[in-house]
């Protein structure tokens, strides 16, 4: 039996409310006390390890709600998208998973791999030690029709064909039978990979139909990469509990995001907008003129739906689509700054958002507090980031990193 207590700290528990001055007492792989106002907990018991956190934050491990480990590019190392083997994806989803719990996410949602059976096969590797990777709710990636795994560069919408429920279904099956949790569709086209197809439409509403159905039956989630208002309310309509970006929604469709907050979470994914635009063309991504100005558009857009989600009370999750040459693995903590930057978060909200609501989406309610009975997944911070979550970014500024229970960093 393992006691760790931090002391000398300030706590950030996840609500969304203010610090506190405090004590937490780690056993095992749980918080077994949190103290305040004060108090102090017990030293006795047994072999006791005190960090003394001088001041700083204690608060929950970061969450990312949009993850792509096997894309490869990592502050470290920048690696181009390609057609790899599972053995290899496998590999380069370890390394972007060590880098992205160096900078203090301690869990992500999957956005999509490359390869289903490597992101299981690692996911496996970190939850028994054998490697040190946050948690992990896998995915399938996305698949455009007829197309195989991965991310396609042509999209040429619905239109092009005639509908096939059958194959959508089994895709879901598919998927389901690798061992994943959840089931990405590309609802959308990609305007980063083929010029102008953000607003494409890429299945027929019967083959989504299909895909619940199928999704339901198996017992996984569904996933929705989509801009359109007619993305949306396909998605609502066919049960997908996580949709990505929902750029261009209008009126209708933020009402009907409204009206499903209970059961649905969207991921805006800011960080992908703000890096095409800005470092895209450096790699000859959003480079020519009509491009920059549909993205410059996007970005508009992407703040007025932000706001526009975060007046409503739907439960937005920082993540966007780290893992590419221009928005590499251990820039996560950009979308939490860009959730107060565009959307008008405060800091504390962003970081809910980035922690408490993580834990939701992961289907974890014991993961994303500070709180006795919660998992130990923890980060301690020199600074406040209530105040500046810019701080986050600075991995310096991370002085102990734990997943659950164990240190994976100890500056402290």
């Amino acid at each position: 039996m393992s006691t760790i207590l931090f002391t000398n700290v300030h706590v950030f528990d996840g609500s969304g409310t203010a610090r506190f001055a405090g004590e937490v007492r780690v056993q095992d792989n749980r918080i077994a006390e949190v103290a305040r106002d004060g108090r102090t907990l017990a030293r006795d018991g047994g072999p006791l390890r005190v960090i003394d956190g001088r001041g700083g934050t204690l608060m929950p491990g970061l969450i990312d709600g949009h993850a792509h480990l096997a894309l490869g590019s990592t502050v470290e190392m920048i690696n181009k998208p390609g057609d790899r083997s599972d053995a290899e994806l496998a590999l380069l989803v370890a390394h972007c998973a060590r880098v992205t719990l160096d900078y203090g996410f301690t869990s992500v949602y999957s956005g999509g791999s490359a390869s289903m059976h490597a992101e299981v096969v690692a996911r496996k590797a970190f939850d028994a030690g054998w490697l040190p990777g946050p948690r992990m709710r896998t995915s399938s990636f996305e698949r455009v029709p007829g197309g195989s795994m991965g991310l396609q560069v042509r999209f040429p919408g619905r239109a092009a064909r005639t509908p096939d429920p059958a194959a959508a279904a089994a895709f879901v099956h598919e998927a389901a039978d690798a061992g994943v949790d959840a089931v990405k569709f590309l609802l959308n086209g990609v305007s980063a990979f083929d010029a102008g197809s953000n607003r494409g439409e890429q299945f027929h509403a019967d083959e989504i139909r299909a895909a619940g159905e199928a999704a339901r039956s198996r017992g996984v989630w569904l996933t929705a990469h989509c801009y359109t208002a007619e993305a949306i309310r396909l998605a609502l309509e066919c049960g997908f509990r996580v949709l990505y970006h929902c750029t261009y929604a209008d009126e209708a469709a933020l009402d009907a995001l409204e009206a499903a907050k209970d059961r649905v979470f969207v991921g805006p994914a800011p960080g992908i907008v703000e890096a095409d635009l800005l470092r895209g063309p450096r790699f000859g991504i959003m480079a020519g003129d009509a491009d920059r100005s549909e993205q410059a558009d996007a970005a508009e857009r992407l703040r007025h739906v932000g706001r526009e989600l975060h007046r409503r009370g739907v439960r937005c999750l920082p993540g966007g689509d780290y893992g590419f040459p221009w928005n590499p693995v251990g820039s996560n903590a950009r979308d939490i700054e860009l959730f107060v930057e565009w959307f008008g978060y405060t800091p504390a909200e962003a970081l809910h958002a980035a922690t408490a609501l993580g834990g939701q989406q992961m289907d974890m309610p014991d993961l994303g507090r500070v709180e006795a009975g919660c998992l130990a997944d923890l980060l301690l911070v020199d600074g406040d980031p209530t105040a500046d979550v810019s701080v986050l970014r600075d991995k310096a500024r991370l002085k102990a990193i734990m997943k659950d229970g164990r240190l994976h960093k100890d500056d402290a």
